[in-house]
């Protein structure tokens, strides 16, 4: 049996020939050696002359949804709206969109040019505990999916939509929440991955992955937890120790919080990672540290850092270490394909591949294969393979960050696909080429493997073969490759019929009016939520309606239930960081819970005890407390009514029928 050595150019490696009869081209292409500006990873930031090919987007509830009466186009619309930049679509440009919907972004009023409280007009503000709000939750949610789920623009969506800039604290959903939160979205989005600020095990369990807006801070990382033991419920450390695999279902993404490098004593800036986005790219160490964490936890993407300044050539040479660390890289290590094809039957490609990154690719797009026109380079036929997933290629796991290499280094993967060639293929010599196609934004290329084999346009070219007859070579004599690095030929489509959606008419809705309080009659807002603030993972609250009295908000009863751990508390702030003027004030309220269990009452300027400290015993049954307290300086940092819990005890504390009044 006869075999055959082909040689080739260096660009393309070796190629090596089977048997007669069953010919098969083997090229071992180069690895190319610098970053690729690949979608749906890297910067979260677009840069029309650097790294980034993502976009997260804020976007108000009452943006999408004016009342309960509005439609999917309202959110269609606004999508089309800010899906752009620099007068492009983000087709166009190849960018991604990452929305997150919220309501309240920091608990304050803002201003008229710029206001910071969007509920929809129907909907009473702070009102998270009420079915009411569960039910415009849900139907929220399912007309998200309606919109996204199938637009090629949106990579990933950010669940958001409860607490201060939707990141699920001031108040942190609870249980029913979150139960409530994982059917709907799992129910709207079968195509998008879904991501949660906290690793709760209902969102852990649904495969959710993480926003994390504390990236990379030295302050939150697990080694710090005997100083700080609250870290257990961050990220980093359930990551850690808790959920590992996080990564392996969803993206891990976020933000780089130089503010806080720049405004914390722990924050150790020269120890970790500068300053300023452009401080990482430039210094090594800054750079090495943020390159571990960024293998550490797998992460795909990140913000605040992607605003690096990409004219600096230093800049950007550092930015492109970082780049390479994120998310996917594909090396081709070995692609083998047909010498001789036939017109009507299968083309079979098989390749090994290397996933050098830090994480997986989420979505499923195809890899495809091409015959291109050895003159012009262009596909004369070009088809999926089938067989192939490409979220299947995982990176190392167990990073060493003293080796800074993973423990269980990259697998290499064998895939094989087919596809079949049209009857009326013209016989002749083509080009064979691999591409990986963007199934949702109209099947074109989009991801390049990490291989000096490319041309301008998304296709990897690998070598000739023949259709009807066997090519005078299959090596590519003298073909020039392109850089992969940047191509912004590269983009996707749009359907027309959601770029044609235009802004519905709004819907006519009485509006329900902000509640102002009345030092005369009542100070607390019934529907404001009171949020708990856990420190322990076990610890929980819920929200039902059988309480002793009706009160204006119905027999609401507050409940926390579980092992408190130390310094967790149930607390109340007022809208717009309000406080108290000086004055003269009796709380009221109705208390149960585990008998003889102490709660401790006070009233806080922001987290520093500042009046009415009151030791409340618990009993079996529903007790009413009057608490008198006398305010005689003014707050600095607004004013918090607070339940202390027990510390490093468990049980159950039950609360309703609150009322605060100014009394002279």
């Amino acid at each position: 049996m006869r075999h055959l050595l082909l040689c080739m150019g260096l660009a393309s490696g070796v190629a090596v020939a089977a048997p007669e009869g069953t010919d098969w081209v083997s090229v071992r292409p180069e690895e190319f050696p610098g970053a690729l500006n690949n979608p749906l990873k890297g910067f979260r930031g677009y840069h029309s002359g650097g790294y980034g090919l993502l976009h997260r987007q804020y976007i108000p509830w009452n943006a999408i949804e004016v009342s309960a009466d509005d439609t999917v186009d309202r959110i269609i619309s606004h999508t089309n709206r800010i899906a752009q930049r620099e007068g492009k679509g983000f087709g166009e440009l190849n960018v991604k969109l990452v929305p997150r919907v919220y309501l309240d972004w920091d608990g304050t009023l803002g201003t008229p040019e710029r206001p910071k409280q969007h509920w929809p007009a129907d909907m009473a503000e702070f009102d998270y505990d009420s079915p009411a709000f569960h039910q415009r939750l849900t139907a929220l949610i399912a007309k998200l999916g309606q919109a996204w789920d199938q637009d090629p623009r949106v990579f990933a969506v950010q669940m958001g939509l409860i607490g201060y800039w939707g990141e699920h604290h001031n108040p942190a959903p609870t249980q029913a929440q979150r139960r409530l939160l994982v059917d709907a979205f799992k129910r709207a989005f079968k195509n998008k991955p879904i991501l949660v600020r906290h690793t709760d095990a209902e969102f852990m369990d649904a495969g959710f992955g993480i926003y994390y807006d504390t990236f990379a801070n030295v302050g939150r990382e697990p080694h710090r937890a005997a100083e700080h033991p609250d870290i257990k419920g961050q990220f980093p450390w359930q990551a850690t120790h808790v959920y590992p695999d996080i990564w392996k279902h969803a993206p891990i993404e976020g933000e780089v919080e130089y503010n806080w490098q720049k405004q914390r004593e722990n924050a150790d800036p020269e120890g970790t990672f500068g300053r300023t986005p452009d401080e990482t790219m430039t210094v090594p160490a800054y750079r090495r540290y943020m390159i571990d964490k960024i293998r550490r936890y797998h992460a795909t993407y990140l913000g605040w850092i992607s605003g690096y300044n990409s004219a600096d050539p230093a800049v950007l040479d550092g930015a492109g270490e970082v780049q390479k660390a994120f998310g996917y890289r594909f090396v081709i290590d070995w692609l083998r394909y047909p010498a001789r094809l036939h017109a009507g039957e299968a083309v079979s490609v098989r390749m090994a591949v290397r996933n050098t990154g830090s994480a997986p690719f989420y979505l499923n797009w195809p890899v495809a294969v091409a015959l291109l026109d050895p003159a012009t380079r262009e596909p004369v036929w070009s088809a999926p393979l089938t067989g192939i997933d490409i979220r299947d290629w995982l990176p190392g796991e167990d990073w060493d960050g003293e080796a800074f290499a993973y423990r269980t280094p990259a697998k290499q993967y064998a895939a094989s696909g087919s596809a079949t060639l049209p009857a009326n293929l013209e016989q002749g010599e083509y080009i064979l080429a691999v591409a990986i196609l963007d199934r949702e934004g109209g099947m074109v290329p989009s991801v390049r493997f990490a291989v000096t084999n490319y041309f301008t346009g998304g296709w990897h070219p690998f070598g000739v073969t023949g259709v009807g007859k066997a090519p005078a070579q299959t090596a590519l004599p003298d073909v020039p490759f392109d850089s992969p690095a940047f191509d912004r030929t590269l983009h996707y489509r749009v359907p027309e019929e959601l770029l044609s959606v235009q802004t519905p008419p709004v819907p006519d809705v009485g509006a329900i009016p902000r509640r102002q309080p009345d030092p005369d009659s009542e100070l607390i807002d019934p529907w404001r939520y009171w949020c708990l603030v856990r420190r322990s993972n076990t610890v929980e609250k819920s929200v039902t309606y059988d309480g002793p009295v009706d009160g204006p908000a119905g027999p609401r009863v507050l409940s926390v239930q579980g092992d408190y751990g130390r310094g967790s508390n149930l607390g109340y702030t007022f809208f717009n960081a309000g406080t108290l003027p000086p004055g003269r004030y009796r709380f009221s309220c109705r208390t149960k819970g585990t008998p003889d269990q102490g709660i401790r009452f006070d009233v806080a300027d922001g987290w520093q005890p500042f009046a009415a400290r009151t030791e409340i015993t618990l009993t079996p049954d529903w007790r009413r407390h009057e608490i008198e307290f006398q305010v005689d300086k003014t707050f600095r940092n607004g004013t918090r009514l607070r339940f202390s819990l027990p510390d490093d005890d468990a049980g159950e504390f039950h609360l309703t029928d609150t009322h605060l009044r100014r009394i002279e």
